[in-house]
């Protein structure tokens, strides 16, 4: 269990809370928890997320942005990454339900987990157009 102290609790927290980020990179929970705490050593953050990890309560997500992120155990779900703004989406559920058998009957491994990254191009930036006529349309006339 991750030893207690105000940093790891703060981590736990930045987890837990419904309505924070959904996915954290060690960077993104370090200036988080030196805002809440006022100082905060990389370090020690580092060590809270890796016992937060060691105990099953959160997972470790490559994105495939060269960053390590996290997040809370809550359900299997995959992810989808905007190739042109890094913008990043759960999808809902696991794609690959009937995957795991077919892995195994042609490999012998027995499957215990999985990540799939989906790439693409969000709305925002596969019409940008639109965003900037709802942007002027959500301001009104000059």
């Amino acid at each position: 269990m991750a030893r207690p102290s105000p940093v790891s609790d703060q981590v736990k927290l930045l987890f837990s809370t419904i309505g924070t980020k959904h996915l954290w990179s060690i960077d993104e929970l370090h200036a988080a928890v030196v805002k809440v705490l006022g100082a905060a050593d990389y370090s020690t953050v580092f060590r809270a997320v890796s016992g937060l990890e060691r105990d099953g309560l959160i997972n470790r997500i490559d994105l495939g942005d060269g960053k390590v992120h996290y997040e809370l155990i809550d359900g299997h779900h995959e992810h989808i990454r905007c190739d042109d703004c890094g913008r990043v989406a759960e999808v809902a559920g696991c794609v690959l339900e009937g995957a795991a058998s077919v892995v195994t009957r042609s490999t012998g491994f027995k499957v215990t987990s999985h990540q799939l990254l989906f790439s693409g191009v969000c709305p925002d930036c596969a019409n940008p157009t639109k965003s900037e006529a709802d942007a002027v349309t959500s301001r009104g006339p000059h």
